[in-house]
């Protein structure tokens, strides 16, 4: 059997692909051994990745789309995981730089700013998963900003033990500055008033813009209810807003203090995208655009059941092209209906 084989140098190369997925099982096994618990070393995806890439040229050779398909997968998943590795040891490297898990751990003054306009129904319970993140060393300050209220919000948030400022006027970048003008923190999170937190999200937030000077953000949002369509569509714009630099979905926005008075805030003429219009003045002034992903943030999607998963994503688009193209007047000249 051995004698009818072939002994050349792509067979040769076949083997070294072989040989170095070997390697990388010997190589997790030996630091498995090493630590005392299952482990996944740095080198384990370098040899991945060779020893894929060097099968998948055997295979072209071989011309064989069996062999070929799974290497090309493998490339594809073990890339992946190099670079999860390599962003988990930078996140490791960073808070060990800055000690972020010292108990003594300097953090900035943090307020939660809500607007309301006409919230009762889902107000309670955004109150509640903010305040829920409450903890040792976890200070903050929550304010609710009631703009042109006229049903039971004041009554709601009277509740629970937050700071309210109001004003018979209304409007989305209205009713975000005016909580942002009560604020004391140094670190602003606006948090849409129809918007789930889960457990931790605010010290996640924290951890994520420590050590950065200027910084203005987001994180991704999943909706509160809602079939698959609804579900993709907010995959997608996750991954929209991530790539463009975007409000996303989810209905948050993280910004420092000094970034945001000087931009003098959110833009009250605008609306709608006050939000991705916030992102986008404050990356002018040298912020930097931080794109939180170890938490969702849950949101209601009221808005895609009255005008529809198409509609409303078209409209986001259409505003987001208007505003990077500078045709701001497109986007004032659009109507806000505030659906509750």
């Amino acid at each position: 059997m051995f004698a009818s084989m072939r002994w050349d140098y792509w067979e040769l190369l076949g083997l070294a692909g072989e040989f170095l997925f070997f390697s990388r099982l010997l190589a997790q096994w030996l630091a498995s051994e090493k630590s005392g618990r299952p482990r996944i070393p740095r080198v384990y995806w370098h040899l991945s990745l060779a020893g894929a890439l060097i099968l998948a040229v055997y295979a072209l050779h071989l011309g064989s789309f069996a062999v070929l398909l799974p290497q090309l997968f493998g490339l594809l998943f073990y890339w992946r995981g190099l670079r999860l590795d390599q962003a988990e040891r930078r996140e490791k490297a960073r808070r060990q730089r800055l000690g972020l898990d010292r108990p003594d751990y300097p953090w900035p003054s943090l307020s939660v700013i809500v607007p309301v306009h006409n919230e009762e129904a889902a107000l309670a319970k955004t109150l509640e998963s903010i305040l829920a993140q409450a903890g040792p060393g976890e200070e903050f300050e929550v304010v609710v900003g009631l703009n042109g209220c006229q049903d039971n919000s004041r009554e709601v948030a009277t509740r629970y033990p937050v700071r309210l400022v109001e004003d018979p006027r209304s409007g989305i970048g209205f009713g975000k500055n005016l909580g942002a003008g009560m604020a004391k923190g140094e670190e602003l999170v606006f948090v849409d008033a129809d918007t789930i937190l889960p457990p931790g999200s605010l010290r996640q937030l924290r951890e994520a813009v420590a050590g950065v000077p200027h910084y203005v953000g987001t994180v991704p949002g999943w909706p509160d209810r809602g079939g698959g369509v609804v579900k993709l569509c907010f995959l997608l714009a996750n991954f929209i807003t991530h790539r463009r630099r975007c409000h996303s979905p989810g209905g948050v926005i993280v910004i420092d203090r000094e970034t945001f008075q000087a931009i003098n805030g959110f833009d009250e003429v605008l609306p709608t995208s006050t939000s991705t219009d916030l992102i986008w003045r404050g990356l002018k002034t040298g912020a930097e655009y931080v794109y939180i992903n170890s938490f969702t943030a849950v949101t209601s999607i009221r808005r895609f059941e009255k005008t529809g998963v198409i509609h409303q994503m078209l409209d986001w688009r259409d505003s987001h092209r208007a505003l990077r193209e500078n045709h701001r007047e497109r986007v004032v000249a659009k109507t806000y209906s505030p659906y509750r």
